[in-house]
């Protein structure tokens, strides 16, 4: 019986965005997302926090080396960092960009850089005190 592992790297990025939807009135979208509605928006140094899962390869002992992990990541992350996610990223200019469906996009985006069903767990930090996660549970 081979055992599945799981390995847990921890990336940064920053990025800007405004919490407003058409599906609300002005008045209603401060009510509900309050200071994060600023119409120029804001920003998060965000944490995340990417887990893999796997069975160790037998030459390597490794489910996916260190590099092509980074690279399959960066790949994403790079497309997100330092924008403002509703001016600059194609997916945000029609869909909201709170942290729930941040975290969504980037289990989509990050799905297709690893082995299918390697994908496991993601949990994005956007304050300290609060995070989003998605995954295999």
């Amino acid at each position: 019986m081979s055992l599945q592992i799981t390995i847990s790297r921890v990336y940064e990025f920053s990025s800007a965005h405004r919490l407003h939807t058409s599906e609300l009135s002005e008045k209603e979208n401060i009510v509900i997302y309050d200071n994060c509605n600023n119409f120029n928006g804001h920003g998060h140094d965000y944490r995340l926090e990417v887990s893999l899962n796997g069975i160790p390869d037998k030459k390597t002992g490794m489910i996916l080396s260190l590099n092509d992990f980074d690279t399959g990541v960066s790949n994403v992350l790079n497309k997100l960092d330092y924008k403002h996610l509703d001016k600059e990223v194609d997916f945000f200019k029609n869909n909201l960009s709170s942290g729930e469906i941040i975290v969504k996009y980037l289990w989509q985006e990050l799905d297709k850089q690893f082995p299918k069903n390697m994908l496991y767990h993601l949990k994005l930090w956007e304050t300290n005190n609060n995070y989003f996660e998605c995954g295999q549970f």
